[in-house]
């Protein structure tokens, strides 16, 4: 009996170590990944996971290593939109008078730098921290540091203000090819209320945050903002995404210096905000969008892990068969290859689609995806459009002068434009409203 039990544990860390080692391969020819990239299959059944189970025979197939023998994946999540009482849809009654009606906003800017995630991309998060010392010092951020800056802004549609008074000293060209384009509207920062009996120029400031010497002042300048409309994922996709977000860029200075702890920085600091957004009938078509991609993420990972579970897995992975054990490795490697397929195509697309946290099928019943459309921390007016908007949690970038400049072979060719974007932190807004009345703005 301890033999066995023995051999069992052996037999199944090697599948594992299989496992870790076949996830590290990028590289899947053309032939097996077209037994991966099938579409999701509608069902009028109940929504499940459809896989043989192996008892220890090779019957019906199951161990001829054809893909579609072993496992199913049924898209559950449509059929959870589908059999909803009623389509998802944005029903929030907050809606803003004017599409060119102002919108008041609290902006929160996280300074520090983020510990690497394990399924994001470390390559480039090495190189983002690479250039972070190589343009702020190696100790920039070092230590978990971190700077808080919220402060209230005001987001309209008129330009002009903005354009002529608040450039300061920072270069036009940084802004406006951040910008992309023609700037849509401007950000005003709201001054913060003071005790002080004095009100010159000195004691207006937006924002506040606490150091060793206690309670600092900032004064932020006006900025630009242009919100693009979402352009096709390309090369795997053509045609725009159903619900596809689209893209925030502005930009805000920073007036006087800022420092604590690790995080620094000098005065007249541009910063370069960017991030996704959403109205409320582009997220609800974002969310019936994502849901397909994301669900096929989890579920594949769940089928690979119920065949490694000792318990209730893969018996051929007990080695009692070494026949059997060689067709089950074959097909726990067909597992973890639609696992990492399954787990690209969703990567490609999460970017630009509502971001989901919990389980996917929790998100998709109508009542939970309703919930996020009344949200009213999440939904504010911003100009453009009588719908209210969403702004995703984005990053922050600041503009710092390289050390170097960029060198070229002939002399009227360089480089006159010496700043470098280098990502800094993130950013969240949070919606406000000063009067309110059954729900209705």
């Amino acid at each position: 009996m301890l033999h066995s039990s023995v051999c069992c544990c052996f037999w199944r860390t090697i599948a594992v170590i299989i496992v870790a080692i076949i996830s590290q391969d990028e590289v899947v020819s053309a032939h097996k990944l077209s037994h991966l990239t099938s579409t999701f299959i509608p069902s009028s059944s109940t929504p499940s996971l459809l896989r043989h189970r192996h008892q220890g025979s090779c019957k019906n197939n199951s161990c001829s290593g054809s893909f579609s023998g072993r496992i199913k994946l049924v898209d559950t999540a449509t059929h959870v939109l589908c059999s909803s009482s009623s389509p998802i849809s944005s029903s929030s009654q907050l809606t803003s008078p004017s599409p060119w009606s102002p919108g008041k906003w609290k902006l929160t800017l996280d300074f520090g730098v983020d510990e690497p995630k394990p399924d994001s991309s470390s390559l480039e998060q090495n190189e983002n921290r690479i250039q972070l010392h190589k343009l702020l010092g190696d100790n920039w951020g070092a230590e978990g540091g971190r700077l808080i800056l919220p402060f209230e802004v005001i987001i309209s549609s008129e330009t002009s203000s903005t354009d002529k008074n608040g450039r300061g000293q920072a270069n036009p060209s940084v802004e406006m090819t951040w910008l992309g384009g023609k700037p849509t509207g401007s950000i005003q920062c709201i001054p913060k209320e003071t005790n002080d009996d004095e009100n010159d120029d000195e004691q207006i400031h937006h924002a506040t945050y606490i150091n060793n010497k206690g309670e600092q002042r900032v004064q932020i300048s006006p900025g630009l903002w242009r919100n693009e409309p979402p352009t096709p994922i390309l090369p795997s996709f053509t045609k725009i995404l159903s619900g596809q977000a689209s893209s925030l860029r502005m930009y805000l200075k920073l007036v006087n210096s800022i420092e604590r702890n690790t995080i620094s920085f000098p005065e007249d600091q541009l910063l370069l905000l960017k991030s996704n957004t959403f109205r409320t009938t582009q997220y609800a078509s974002g969310i019936q969008t994502v849901l397909p991609y994301q669900y096929a993420k989890e579920q594949s990972q769940q089928a690979l892990e119920e065949q490694l579970n000792h318990e209730t897995g893969d018996r051929r992975l007990d080695g009692s068969d070494l026949l059997e054990t060689a067709a089950a490795y074959k097909d726990i490697a067909a597992l973890v290859m639609e696992r990492d397929e399954r787990r690209r195509r969703w990567k490609e697309v999460e970017g630009v689609l509502p971001k989901i946290s919990g389980p996917s099928i929790k998100i998709g019943r109508a009542s939970t995806t309703e919930e996020l459309l009344n949200d009213v921390k999440r939904w504010g007016i911003w100009p453009g459009d009588t719908e209210l908007m969403t702004v995703e949690r984005g990053v922050v970038l600041a503009a710092v002068s390289a050390k170097e400049k960029k060198q070229s072979i002939f002399p009227w060719m360089q480089d006159s434009n010496s700043e470098e974007m280098v990502v800094v932190g993130k950013w969240s807004a949070t919606p406000l409203f000063d009067e309110r009345s059954d729900g209705n703005t």
